[in-house]
């Protein structure tokens, strides 16, 4: 079954591995046919189409945020020097050409806002550009236009066909990340360490591999249509990871010991599983196992009966057990929530599992359909022409 968190091949694992030397291969790779083409075929104002290329791949090595940044800037052109095209043909006056060209540059600035913000601020410039002082000579402004279009053409083109960075790898991988580091800070809680630097260090690794993931959505949805129409629960799964690392940081900050609650060590031997299942996903998003790790049915459920039966154990088998009671049981309700946001994440990944599997199937079918077509249709006409040579009998 096909899914997004299946192992990658070598060549995408070896594309990843060397994703900045790649980058920067493809950035120069479609820099240089740029320059091919116009040593033999000379376009004026060619450079544009290289400052298009740099501006477009430079920032955005993967190919979803390239066909984006293409989309937008090829949009944010067009329109901005048809407009500026428009006003130097048909006014003729310099105060009335300055006047709309600023009203026009006003309204983008009003409008510029959300994702497409770049598309709005390639319009505002590229209006300023085409008009420029007013000498009313269009042809300038086209072949800037042109040039701007042959560099957004060519940047989509080498992203996707030349050794493609993709989104989706990247997006597995710090996922990955994510759960590896927050496995290390329940590691470091569970083993008692003082080493609250290091605990820190980790904390910020794992949000700093959210934050990444959030950056990626856009990307994602041009690579995939199946994660475009599943975008809330992506969002959501970038949600529960970051309340995963809020837990572990108020857990970081509690200080218990096993001499005051009895109990606290069955506590933490549930903590110490989560702690596994949490390098289980890592493991498995990062392609190393093949099959997802799941918590057992009812898992929140049972760790809360089990809590409350400990919390009574320890209050009822010691005086001084009961005066830490509030104590203890703060800290039995951060394993819950914890336990509750690893269910949580687990069914966001068991959603998006699911909606590729759902694809693979109908892709399946589609291919045995258009398998039996031509059979169906060779059946169809025998039946016509038995039919015809009954007619032709009966005549």
């Amino acid at each position: 079954m096909l899914t997004v968190f299946e192992q990658a091949t070598w060549l995408s694992a070896f594309i990843y591995r060397y994703a900045r030397i790649v980058h920067t291969f493809k950035i120069a790779l479609a820099l240089g046919l740029i320059a091919l083409v116009n040593g033999f075929w000379p376009v004026p104002h060619f450079i544009w189409s290289m400052v298009t290329i740099v501006i477009i791949m430079m920032g955005l090595p993967q190919v979803g945020g390239a066909i984006e940044k293409s989309l937008q800037r090829a949009v944010g052109t067009m329109l901005g020097a048809s407009y500026g095209v428009l006003l130097v043909i048909f006014i003729d006056q310099y105060w009335q050409l300055m006047g709309l060209l600023i009203f026009g540059v006003a309204v983008v600035c009003y409008l510029n806002a959300g994702r497409y913000s770049y598309a709005y601020l390639v319009t505002g410039f590229t209006m300023i550009i085409v008009i420029g002082d007013a000498n009313h000579d269009t042809s300038e402004a086209l072949w800037h236009t042109a040039n701007i279009l042959i560099g957004c053409v060519v940047a989509v083109l080498v992203s996707l066909f030349v050794l493609p960075i993709k989104a989706k790898q990247d997006w597995r991988a710090q996922m990955a990340k994510s759960f590896e580091m927050m496995a290390k800070v329940l590691d470091v809680h569970l083993n008692h360490t003082e080493d609250s630097k290091k605990a820190r260090s980790y904390l910020e690794a794992a949000m700093k591999a959210v934050l990444a993931q959030k950056k990626l959505m856009f990307s994602l949805e041009w690579e995939s249509q199946t994660l475009k129409k599943h975008a809330p629960t992506v969002t959501e799964l970038a949600d529960e990871q970051v309340r995963v690392i809020t837990l572990l940081e108020l857990l970081l900050q509690s200080n218990l010991t096993a001499d005051k609650h009895k109990t606290l060590p069955q506590i933490e031997q549930i903590a110490k599983t989560m702690q596994q299942h949490l390098l289980q996903l890592a493991s498995y998003l990062s392609g190393k196992h093949s099959e997802q790790p799941q918590l057992p049915t009812g898992f929140s459920y049972q760790l809360a009966q089990q809590l409350i039966a400990l919390q009574q154990h320890d209050v009822e088998g010691d005086n001084e057990a009961a005066q830490q009671a509030f104590a203890l049981n703060g800290y039995s309700w951060l394993i819950y929530q914890l336990a509750l946001a690893l269910t949580g994440v687990n069914t966001q990944l068991d959603k998006i599992v699911a909606a590729y599997r759902h694809k693979a199937r109908l892709l399946e079918t589609l291919k045995e359909n258009v398998a039996f077509a031509p059979k169906k249709k060779t059946g169809a006409k025998r039946n016509h022409e038995n039919l015809s040579k009954e007619k032709r009998n009966n005549d």
